[in-house]
């Protein structure tokens, strides 16, 4: 075998290589796009069902909803004043 021959062999050995890694990455690629998708699909369930039920609970309890408004509500404005001082 000359060095032709084993260039040309070593050429088609590292192109195949290539190709291969470049499936497998293309694979892995797609396998976590579907995971990312899975979890994103589970997060916004998940996050519908709880909004869901604090509206049930606000709805059931009107008082104590107004009265965590607006102690939030203190606790922001204190904290945007004590900000601006800085």
């Amino acid at each position: 075998m000359d060095t032709t021959e084993r260039k040309k062999k070593l050429e088609q050995g590292l192109e195949k290589a290539g190709d291969i890694l470049e499936q497998k990455a293309i694979e892995s690629y797609d396998k976590a796009l579907d995971r990312l998708q899975y979890e994103k699909d589970r997060l916004e369930r998940e996050l519908r069902h709880e909004y869901r039920n604090a509206r049930r609970y606000v709805r059931a309890n009107p008082e104590q909803g107004l009265g965590v408004a607006f102690v939030a509500g203190l606790f922001l404005g204190v904290l945007l004043t004590r900000g601006g001082k800085d």
